[in-house]
């Protein structure tokens, strides 16, 4: 099996990957305990997904070691059934939940991880490493299964953000169920199917029964509640018309865009998320879902080359298009977008602060929006010494780690950020061990980087 599936070329695996989501989910654990103000009771939910997500890990291990490894039909098998039986073990000991029920569920899941894993490696060859494919899978599973406890079994949430988190919830939700569609019924890929189903996923969104009032009323509601909403609602139309006047200006030109270009992009998503951060986070938090769907819709139109939008989007990829971009998806895109967003949806009260945002929720725009984009674009043009094996230079390490401290300074002299003694040696510690994972590793670092920034600063 392992030898049919194709994986991004000039990349190693990547299997260690597969252990940054669940590392992430007992941080956030972590910090969750002791946070203030305390978060309303998710204790049971987060203690389920960090279950699942080691079960996950496990079985991706032995995925990635069976692909280096000739093994016989018994280990195989064996390997398809232990990580199940663990995340049972892992679900008696750390909810209220019978074994043979445990079992079951554990063996359900990983079954369901391992399938979706494999037909996505499978389904979009050249595109992911191992460890790549791991991360989201891993998210696409527990987002699922984190969603499907919310929707079903909350009453109608009363809190601004809590009716924000169930519509977004319902809407990527519905959007996963228009994929699957997609993927099994190919006359949904004609033009005409294919916009109704778009109207249709349309209409569940903004009218399912998730929140009191229906969405569509409570996000127009959301939205016109404050002054200063309505200033960061049109500060971020304002980055959208940059970004498709970047992407304009762009395919008038014959050559491909620069690595100097395409960092543009990480710049305008540190506009977007510093002021959301530290304004409005709750619009911040349904932005990056609403980011996301708009995202998968629009490489949907791109890759079923739907008129007329996918001739444009088509060269607008080819343009842009990184190095890691090898296959089918457009891979830097969703993971810059992803990567930045991923310390606030592990958060569970990303919102609940009152006074300043935690570092924690900056992991992503410090890592990638500051720290990668300094490394790459003063590495490229002063880089002189380049580590060993590697296309990266010693001048671009620097640079990131100065940059990422810089950055945390300015916001503490902003007021923006509470620094202590040890929170400035938790990013110290962080910015260096992140800038030479960046200097050394071969996977995306859009979605890398967050992920190991979030884990170091959450257990220091």
């Amino acid at each position: 099996m392992v030898e049919r599936l194709l994986t991004r070329p000039y990349a190693s695996k990547g299997g260690w990957l597969c252990l940054l989501l669940p590392t992430a989910l007992i941080t956030s654990y972590l910090h969750t305990q002791t946070a203030s103000p305390a978060c309303p009771p998710t204790d049971a939910v987060h203690r389920l997904l960090i279950a699942v997500a080691i079960g996950m890990c496990l079985r991706t291990l032995f995925f990635v070691l069976c692909s280096h490894l000739k093994t016989g039909p018994l280990i195989e098998r064996a390997s398809n059934l232990l990580p199940g039986i663990a995340t049972g073990l892992w679900l008696t000991l750390l909810l209220d939940i019978t074994w043979p029920l445990a079992l079951i569920a554990g063996l359900l899941l990983i079954r369901l991880y391992q399938h979706v894993y494999i037909s996505v490696l499978r389904g979009l060859p050249q595109t992911f490493t191992f460890g790549e494919a791991a991360i989201l899978v891993q998210g696409l599973v527990l987002f699922l299964l984190n969603a499907s406890f919310r929707l079903c079994s909350n009453p109608k949430p009363a809190t601004d953000f809590g009716q924000l988190n169930a519509i977004m919830q319902s809407a990527l939700v519905s959007l996963v169920c228009a994929c699957v569609l997609l993927a099994l019924l190919p006359f949904l890929r004609r033009p005409l199917p294919f916009y109704l189903l778009m109207l249709l996923l349309l209409a569940a969104v903004t009218c399912a029964p998730v929140t009191q009032p229906l969405p569509l009323i409570a996000l127009l509601q959301f939205m016109f509640k404050e002054q200063i909403r309505l200033f960061i609602i049109a500060f971020y139309l304002l980055l959208v018309g940059l970004t498709c006047a970047t992407v304009s200006w762009q395919l008038g030109n014959t050559t491909q865009a620069s690595t100097r270009m395409r960092k543009i992009f990480h710049l305008l998503i540190v506009l977007v998320f510093v002021p959301g951060l530290i304004y409005q986070c709750a619009l911040l938090y349904i932005a990056t879902g609403i980011a996301l769907a708009v995202f998968v819709v629009l490489e949907l139109l791109r890759l079923l080359q739907m008129p007329p939008f996918a001739d444009t989007l088509a060269q607008a990829f080819d343009s842009f298009k990184d190095v890691k971009d090898a296959g089918q998806l457009a891979l830097t895109p969703f993971c810059l977008l992803i990567g930045c967003a991923l310390p606030i949806w592990l958060t569970p009260c990303p919102c609940a602060a009152q006074d300043s945002p935690p570092l924690l929720l900056l992991s992503g725009v410090l890592s990638v929006g500051v720290g990668d984009t300094a490394a790459s674009v003063l590495g490229s043009k002063y880089g002189r010494n380049k580590w060993a094996n590697s296309s990266r230079s010693l001048e671009g390490t620097v640079a990131f780690v100065l940059s990422v401290l810089l950055s945390v300074w300015l916001l503490q002299l902003g007021g923006v950020l509470v620094m202590s003694q040890a929170k400035w040696f938790a990013t110290l510690f962080a910015a260096l061990n992140t800038a030479l994972v960046e200097a050394s590793t071969d996977q995306v670092d859009n979605l890398v980087l967050p992920l190991v920034f979030y884990i170091i600063v959450g257990l220091a």
